[in-house]
């Protein structure tokens, strides 16, 4: 079995929405197929997006966008309000269901700083935090 994995990296977001959209046309089983899909950072959303079977070009162009500017610490808070905003919208209400198992975020934990993965998903709002 193969798994895939995005990889984190704000400004790589947009990269890696084209890596998915070539998939889901080239490939359209490829994420279905794959034994886990793993994502950390901005990459967690691509891999969400893309097991929840949403069309990249769609709606999610302005999240991508967003992720391609710098902006300052002041900033941060209006960014991550708009992106958790179009999870809401987008994603369909199963979402936590679909991705459930077959999703593995990346995590650092802060007391450790060790590596854990979360895989299993209790609501959308879970998923989306």
């Amino acid at each position: 079995p193969f798994s895939i994995l995005f990889r984190g990296c704000s400004f790589m977001i947009t990269y890696q929405a084209g890596v998915l959209s070539a998939l889901q046309e080239l490939s359209p089983d490829i994420m279905k197929s794959a034994y886990r899909i793993y994502g950390s950072s901005s990459g967690s959303i691509v891999a969400t997006v893309g097991l929840c079977g949403c069309d990249v070009g769609k709606g999610y162009k302005f999240l991508f966008v967003l992720c391609l500017r710098r902006w300052n610490i002041w900033e941060f808070w209006r960014v991550l309000r708009l992106m958790r905003g179009a999870l809401h919208k987008f994603l369909p209400p199963n979402a936590h269901e679909l991705v459930s198992g077959k999703l593995h975020v990346v995590l650092t934990r802060l007391h450790d700083w060790r590596s854990v993965t979360v895989s299993e998903f209790a609501s959308k709002e879970e998923l989306i935090q």
